[in-house]
């Protein structure tokens, strides 16, 4: 990020405080704090008022001084509650003053009870909104985290081999991420088998055998910005049912991300899924059918049957539907979507990776 980019996100965001009644707020969301700042470091706090100052510590200051570019430093010395609360009571023009509302409870009490003359209130921070469109910079670093994740499992996959666990595997995909000098956007998932099933199932000693399925759910960070993608593929023949419900799943996810534009609600997109899947006797997804991607992983906006709300241009989100079959497997497709002025432009298109291995049927 250039400080140009964070002084135009700070001054959206002041803006957004004005129509809040808002002097200052405290932001406490590590997300939050990297959207406005640069700073990718953790455990620190940023007062947005009439100066915008990070609140770090001492394990952070070097990194704080070379990436944050959106205000000033200040490095504490003292627990964090009362550092922000004494760099506050300095500010005699600021009367109310707001707090994320995912801060606990303690922390709420804790600040109120030292700050001198001046209305602490939780509120539902106004970065959110912000950060649910992206600009060119945000988009490339998905992008080319995507790619990054590509070229990393197509090396674990040449690990391959019957009686290989999932928690092998899982491993030797995070290994060749951190090779390239990235890390996990979260844990990997793998499942083989009949482990496909759930959801978001914890890799473990199962071992892979001939005409298993594997689901491998997996995204790179890179700096700061999630990719997430979701491949399934039958290590040799899975049968005849796996490949039905695999084609159910690619229509159904084609027939989604064809929906994709400025202006489509949120639910009629999850909607397409939905139906695409029942269509082909299937039971759909119990999950939703995508959400925001970003600085985290899930955020604004989701793709559900109660969802309310419409695309805009900017907005970036998976699509990934599914078929979830208790004891025999599990199927999800997902890929990372950016909204454009002319439609939609798929960010993780995987199609210039192959993999070698015969064995693995990727259908």
């Amino acid at each position: 990020m250039n400080k140009q980019t964070a002084q135009t996100r700070l001054a959206k965001l002041r803006r957004q405080l004005r129509r809040q009644a808002l002097d200052a707020l405290i932001v406490t969301s590590p997300a939050n704090v990297t959207y406005l700042t640069g700073f990718l470091g953790e455990d620190s706090w940023l007062l947005v008022g009439p100066r915008t100052v990070l609140v770090t510590d001492s394990r952070y200051i070097e990194q704080a001084q070379e990436e944050c570019v959106g205000g000033q430093i200040h490095q504490r010395t003292e627990p964090m509650i009362p550092a922000v609360a004494g760099l506050l009571n300095r500010w005699k023009q600021v009367a109310t003053v707001g707090i994320e509302d995912t801060c606990t409870m303690a922390q709420f009490g804790a600040i109120r009870k030292a700050l001198k003359n001046k209305t602490l209130k939780a509120v539902c921070c106004p970065v959110g909104p912000l950060r649910q469109i992206k600009d060119t910079d945000e988009v490339d670093q998905v992008r080319r985290a995507a790619r990054a994740g590509w070229t990393a499992l197509a090396r674990a996959l040449a690990h391959l081999r019957p009686g290989l666990t999932e928690g092998e595997l899982a491993g030797e995909l995070e290994s060749q991420m951190r090779r390239m000098g990235l890390r996990p956007a979260f844990d990997t998932i793998v499942c083989f088998g009949p482990n496909g099933s759930r959801n978001h199932h914890q890799p473990g000693s199962r071992k892979l055998r001939k005409a298993d399925t594997i689901l491998i759910d997996f995204g790179v960070r890179r700096n700061g910005y999630c990719s997430d993608t979701t491949r399934t593929f039958a290590f040799g023949r899975a049968g005849d049912e796996f490949a039905r419900a695999y084609e159910a799943v690619r229509v159904a996810q084609q027939a989604a991300i064809e929906r994709i534009r400025p202006g489509a609600a949120l639910k009629t997109i999850d909607a397409a899924a939905r139906e695409a899947i029942a269509q082909r006797g299937f039971e759909p997804h119990g999950h939703g059918t995508g959400h925001g991607l970003g600085l985290a992983v899930h955020e604004e906006p989701y793709l559900a049957k109660t969802a309310k709300g419409r695309l805009r241009v900017g907005h970036l989100l998976t699509v990934e539907p599914g078929i979830y079959i208790p004891g025999r497997f599990g199927i999800r497709i997902e890929d990372d979507v950016l909204v454009t002025e002319s439609g939609h432009t798929v960010l993780t298109q995987d199609k210039q990776f192959g993999f070698s291995r015969p064995e693995l049927s990727i259908l």
